[in-house]
């Protein structure tokens, strides 16, 4: 999508505390932490803990957010968001279309660096970073994205809740690569033999360059 054009109703109608292992933030040379966040999705992290029989395990904290971190200024961020109850609500495509749309309308009113994103059925990864005259927290910006999007879908198709109310965070280890955090993004729907490329996915898309 280029530049804003119009609104975002006339786009949507046109388109449709310590964290984890050593628990600190990673920091890229002299750029930004990486942090991410998840909900209860179990697909979250591209390094997740197994057990031995293989099964993915995720540890729950008590508390859904890091003590001691404001969420501000240049982090970059992978998110994940659940749909309530883990409906597959985004197998409609006018559903899928309103969730990107208003992700690039964030994008384009300048609140977020939009690296990467893949809405699957019941879930959403986005990899993002603030923008630097966004001067609210990674919260405040999750919470307005989500009760937006929620809005307009209750409008439209009468779902309620769409999302979960929860996410959790887990901070990216020092080893770990916004590279391979991305490709874990994008790649999400060849991994689940939805497509043989995701590429071919039309919601799994790159979009800003990498702070690398």
């Amino acid at each position: 999508m280029g530049g804003k054009t119009g609104t975002r109703q006339d786009r949507l109608v046109v388109g449709a505390d310590a964290p984890i292992g050593p628990w600190f933030p990673a920091r890229l040379g002299n750029g930004p932490y990486v942090v991410t966040l998840r909900t209860w999705c179990r697909a979250c992290s591209p390094n997740r803990p197994k057990q031995k029989d293989g099964r993915i395990t995720m540890k729950q904290r008590k508390t859904p957010h890091l003590s001691n971190f404001d969420y501000k200024g240049k982090y970059v961020y992978f998110i994940t968001i659940c749909t309530a109850d883990r409906r597959p609500c985004f197998l409609n495509n006018n559903m899928a279309v309103i969730v990107e749309d208003e992700m690039k309308f964030r994008r384009d009113a300048n609140e977020i660096k939009l690296f990467c994103y893949c809405i699957m059925p019941d879930h959403l990864h986005i990899l993002l970073s603030l923008a630097d005259n966004y001067q609210k927290s990674l919260q405040n910006w999750v919470a307005a994205f989500k009760r937006y999007t929620a809005r307009i879908i209750n409008q439209s198709f009468g779902i309620k809740p769409l999302w979960q109310k929860n996410f959790y965070d887990h901070v990216v280890r020092k080893e770990e690569s916004l590279r391979k955090i991305a490709e874990y993004i994008v790649n999400n729907p060849a991994r689940k033999g939805m497509v043989s490329h995701w590429q071919e996915y039309p919601y799994s898309k790159m979009e800003d360059s990498l702070p690398l």
